[in-house]
């Protein structure tokens, strides 16, 4: 391979300043054409943000409709951070997806609880990485760019955010991580 299109961290754990290093240094040499970084939230983000050189194109994270990420948006803007969302669909949380927002938007757009999700999702400027094994589902995921949500529509949905996660990450399951230190510069 000549490039990768995309190179990011998943984690921030272990020497992974080190590792967000090589990734400047791959974006720098042509190897990849954006970086980014998953899961870097509040005082990793902050960390990173006073130490990188080359800005991450993209991080990914866990957002939805119960969760939809506003502060650490905020930042995101300020840098022009592209925020790539994983469980988009709420982990198909059919609390989520029973929402009668949804209900009653699917039915005027003719499109199912998950379009509607997934389609306000990239009118938020989001990219979105919906899971699915089945088929039809993969189809459909992608039949979401032939209607537009209204702004009172898009902030209908935006009132969901309960601050809510269906992924908890400790700072103690990183440290476990720690001790695994590999030597970056001979990479």
């Amino acid at each position: 391979m000549e490039y990768m299109d995309l190179l990011y961290i998943h984690q921030p754990a272990g020497n992974w300043m080190a590792g967000y290093r090589q990734l400047e240094k791959a974006f720098r040499e042509g190897k990849a054409r954006a970086i980014g970084i998953s899961n870097f939230e509040g005082e990793y983000i902050r960390e990173l943000q006073n130490q990188w050189e080359i800005v991450p194109q993209f991080i990914q994270v866990e957002a939805h409709p119960y969760f939809t990420q506003k502060e650490l948006r905020t930042t995101l803007d300020k840098y022009g951070i592209r925020l790539m969302s994983w469980y988009p669909l709420g982990h198909g949380d059919n609390s989520l997806l029973q929402e009668p927002v949804f209900a009653s938007l699917g039915e005027k757009y003719g499109k199912s609880p998950a379009q509607i999700i997934l389609r306000w999702h990239t009118r938020r400027g989001l990219v979105v990485i919906p899971g699915s094994k089945n088929v039809d589902h993969i189809r459909d995921n992608l039949k979401i760019l032939d209607f537009t949500l209204t702004a009172d529509e898009m902030s209908g949905i935006a009132r969901l955010d309960k601050d809510v996660r269906y992924y908890n990450r400790t700072d103690a399951q990183l440290r476990q991580f720690a001790s695994w230190q590999p030597d970056f510069e001979k990479a």
